[in-house]
């Protein structure tokens, strides 16, 4: 488990009496700004030094300037990544007694960190659900309250223990508002238990205060695909997309794929088309080609359509793309496109007997090769499913022919 810490130094606290509050002594706040002074300007072992002295004097077991001395000493010994001597003190720390629980959250949640980075995690749940009980129903004063509930809610996480985490994980967000590391887990919680309308909420909340970052866009998109909301899916990709946070050829065809779906082709075709002729879709990928064909096909433009197909037959001979290859130009009318098409179906050897026979010498008729087109004819009488229609176009021909002689 990655150990991500808030790291702070020293808390200054008055020396000057606060009601029932603890003070430092003051000698012990002024060599705490000497240790922060020396430390700020990178002479770290003096500064060392200083704590080290201070935290050797005799004090009381629940001396609060000893308190705050090993919490200090303690996260100056993480920050420098000596995680083991750093616990240790932080632990000391806690051990005195001396901190309001007011102040211990931050606190808590720390060695609740290094008890689960030391992979000791029963002893940070036991940890937090400990200082949760001795809290009680002072809760909601606690500053930082959410970040005990939110660790707690990660171990249970890492537990697989959803329905535990996800109850912790809704106290954090209730009492620390919005902050991004718990409506991350809560998406992933309410994802995985299938709480889609809720998943809806936090994606929603999470696009919401962070308006830059894409996969926030693509997991409410995805939640709104799940949950039927089609328009509001295709809406929040479009943003992203206006947003110039899609940058991923997957990204791109996904984007696609939903105008698309939601009968959208002519957005759909021109957004692929600009990303194939700028790279940044693989035009070498005959399945980008083909979503391509079939959207400007959608849009009714048969013959950017025929273009796209036939590219792609241009990278590489694919039976499918060369039939419907020879189903849309016919269609569009592109009768030379057709025999091209047909042609290069003979040298590969597809059996094109019936429905492209028929297109064939339609084609040749519009073309005027009335010979080459009543030879085929005659061989398509006898055909299960074209032979009248064969027959019918047969007819047709020599009577264009008797009237041309």
């Amino acid at each position: 488990m990655k150990l991500v810490l808030t790291t702070f130094l020293i808390i200054f606290l008055s020396f000057y009496s606060k009601g029932d509050a603890p003070t430092l002594n003051q000698w012990v706040y002024y060599e705490l700004v000497r240790f922060d002074t020396r430390f700020e300007q990178g002479d770290l072992k003096e500064a060392e030094e200083i704590l080290f002295g201070l935290y050797e004097q005799n004090w009381r077991r629940d001396s609060y300037d000893k308190a705050v001395i090993a919490r200090t000493f303690g996260f100056y010994l993480i920050q420098q990544e000596r995680y083991d001597e750093g616990f240790e003190k932080l632990l000391v720390s806690y051990d005195t007694g001396a901190f309001p629980l007011e102040e211990q959250a931050r606190l808590v949640v720390t060695i609740s960190q290094l008890y689960a980075f030391k992979k000791q995690l029963e002893k940070s749940i036991t940890f937090l659900e400990d200082y949760l009980s001795e809290v009680g129903k002072r809760v909601s004063k606690i500053p930082n309250i959410g970040e005990v509930y939110g660790m707690l809610a990660l171990a249970y996480a890492q537990k697989e223990d959803f329905d535990t985490a996800y109850k912790h994980i809704a106290s954090a967000v209730k009492y620390s508002g919005f902050r991004e590391d718990w409506y991350k887990l809560k998406f992933a919680i309410e994802y995985t238990k299938g709480l889609y309308l809720e998943a809806q909420e936090s994606a929603f909340m999470l696009v919401k205060f962070k308006p830059d970052v894409k996969r926030y866009y693509i997991q409410l998109s995805a939640i709104y695909n799940i949950l039927e909301k089609n328009d509001l899916a295709l809406a929040t990709l479009e943003v992203s997309y206006l947003k110039n946070l899609l940058d991923k050829p997957d990204d791109f065809l996904n984007l696609s794929n939903f105008y698309l779906y939601n009968q959208n082709p002519a957005n759909s075709a021109q957004l692929l088309e600009e990303k194939l002729d700028k790279g940044e879709i693989d035009a070498t990928d005959n399945a980008n080609l083909k979503l391509l064909s079939d959207a400007w096909l959608y849009a009714k433009d048969r013959s950017k359509s025929v273009v796209a197909l036939e590219k792609a037959i241009d990278n590489e001979y694919d039976e499918e793309l060369l039939i419907q290859l020879i189903d849309v130009a016919f269609f569009s009318f592109m009768w030379e496109k057709v025999i091209n098409a047909y042609d290069l179906a003979k040298q590969n050897e597809i059996d094109t007997t019936g429905k492209i026979d028929l297109i064939y010498a339609i084609s040749n008729i519009e073309l005027r090769n009335y010979t080459k087109a009543l030879t085929l004819l005659k061989t398509m009488t006898e055909h299960e499913t074209y032979g009248d229609q064969a027959t019918s176009w047969m007819e047709y021909l020599n009577t264009i022919i008797e009237f041309s002689n």
